[in-house]
């Protein structure tokens, strides 16, 4: 419906009317018949008239279109600053004839560009920002009448290369205070850790002052010669704590051997004791397994604390042993006492008897 106002018209007097009418996309396909309708009132009259006007027919038809759509990044992988370059083509074809679509870019689902294509088909190329290092995915929508066309890339952006030296130093740095907080701690807990441990803190000391002075600029030496150190350091540390993981675990087996072959010493003495032990000293052999620098210390005395009450139980069982064999003892040597004495008083007898008759 279009409300043309108020107007006043003579007779004679002719209006030309022009009336969009907007057909809804799903409206049926075929002929449909439009009757214009001309509503109207006469002055000194009471209410509206009407006039229809003659029949048109139209034609609907629904939108068949054909859509290609190729593109690609001119690289899957950028450094930080550097703008991402997509690249491609696109045609659209069908009903309607010239229609132009929309090209859109999402970044990890937010929009980021949106272009309206003065063309049906044509060649592309756009820069897209992405401010943030990571794995980004990037979406390329060529939108048209009735839907869309959807390209989707996963996309790197490294750290640039100083920036990323920089930060790989410092993490570096912070890994190898890791390594002498550890070494520190193993030396307070009387841990015998291999001489060339310390050969390698010294090592890793003197590669990561020659990147840090490569990367400031006091001394000599590119990009490449500072990543190297750097990868050297970090292998070093990793042996080094190794290593110094390895030697809290040789040690702990070692008194837990030296456990075992005491608690096997009273296997025959109390059985079940004795199983009960060698059944908490396995679990104490999984603990031992499962030290990382992260928990050495604490388990080490876990373990530590747990092996001497074992011992204590251990020690108490033989001392009982030792005890129950001396009151044994004891009570055999009084029996032969009474046993000598018993002897003696008879013999005596029988010989006073015997010089009496004499």
């Amino acid at each position: 419906m279009k409300d043309l106002g108020l107007r006043e018209m003579r007779a004679g007097e002719s209006l030309k009317v022009c009336v969009v009418v907007n057909v809804s996309i799903d409206s049926l396909e075929g002929p449909n018949f439009l009757r214009p309708e001309l509503i109207y009132f006469v002055r000194g009259e009471t209410g509206m008239k009407s006039s229809r006007g003659n029949s048109s027919a139209i034609l609907i038809q629904r939108p068949r279109i054909t859509v290609s759509l190729l593109a690609s990044p001119l690289s899957y992988q950028i450094s930080l600053g550097e703008p991402l370059i997509l690249e491609g083509s696109f045609r659209v074809d069908g009903i309607p004839s010239d229609f132009y679509p929309t090209l859109s870019v999402y970044v990890d689902g937010v929009p980021t560009i949106e272009k309206d294509m003065n063309s049906s088909s044509g060649l592309f190329s756009i820069q897209v920002p992405l401010a943030k290092p990571g794995i980004h995915e990037v979406n390329l929508s060529l939108c048209y009448l009735i839907g869309c066309e959807s390209k989707t890339f996963s996309v790197l952006v490294r750290e640039a290369p100083k920036e990323q030296l920089s930060m790989e130093l410092n993490s570096t740095k912070r890994y190898f205070q890791d390594l002498l907080s550890y070494y520190r701690t193993a030396v307070n807990d009387s841990i015998p850790i291999p001489r060339y441990v310390l050969s390698n803190i010294s090592a890793i000391d003197s590669l990561i002052s020659e990147a840090e002075g490569i990367l400031s600029g006091n001394m000599t030496g590119d990009e490449q010669r500072a990543g190297d150190l750097l990868n050297r350091a970090r292998g070093f540390i990793s042996l080094s704590m190794g290593e110094i993981t390895k030697a809290y675990k040789e040690t702990l087996l070692s008194k837990l051997d030296d456990l075992r072959n005491e608690l096997n010493s009273i296997s025959k003495i109390d059985e079940k004791t004795y199983r009960d032990l060698n059944v908490s000293l396995s679990e104490l052999e999984g603990k031992i397994a499962s030290i990382s620098p992260d928990n050495a210390s604490k388990t080490y005395w876990d373990v530590i604390n747990r092996m001497e009450e074992i011992k204590k139980i251990v020690n108490s069982k033989r001392e009982s042993l030792m005890s129950d064999i001396a009151k044994l003892s004891l009570v055999l040597i009084t029996l032969l006492l009474i046993s000598i004495v018993s002897i003696t008083t008879l013999i005596l007898r029988v010989w006073r008897g015997e010089t009496s008759e004499g």
